[in-house]
């Protein structure tokens, strides 16, 4: 799967979210290192117990017990990167060379590499 399809796909899963306060859709596709596909997108609760796209993608990346190779994420806000939690869960269960890519309606506008994003992240 290409990148551009891949951003793609987290656009159509952002389409799930449930983001009844904020308004802000995001969706997450993690593609593992044996090219695994799983996807998350956010979910609000009613007392800001909110679930990250990021975060609800690597629940299932540890389903399959494969670590993220690429993460493709997708919002509607014109500028994005992962919070510093989902950074974190991200760190945990991705490969430190993993490319973040980060689409606005489908559309790649950002490229990263996961452990730059996180400078100060403890290294194991």
């Amino acid at each position: 799967m290409t990148d551009k399809e891949s951003a793609l796909m987290a656009e159509r899963v952002r389409m799930g979210a449930y983001a009844w306060k904020s308004r802000i859709q995001v969706g997450c596709v993690i593609q593992t290192e044996y090219g695994t596909m799983v996807s998350g997108f956010n979910i609000e609760g009613l007392w800001m117990t909110s679930l990250h796209a990021e975060v609800v993608a690597v629940t299932r990346l540890v389903e399959v017990a494969h670590r993220g190779k690429k993460i493709f994420i997708d919002s509607k806000c014109e500028h994005f990167t992962p919070c510093g939690s989902c950074l974190d869960w991200l760190n945990q269960f991705c490969l430190p060379n993993a490319k973040v890519i980060v689409s606005r309606n489908g559309k790649i506008i950002k490229r990263y590499v996961l452990g730059k994003l996180y400078k100060h992240y403890p290294k194991k």
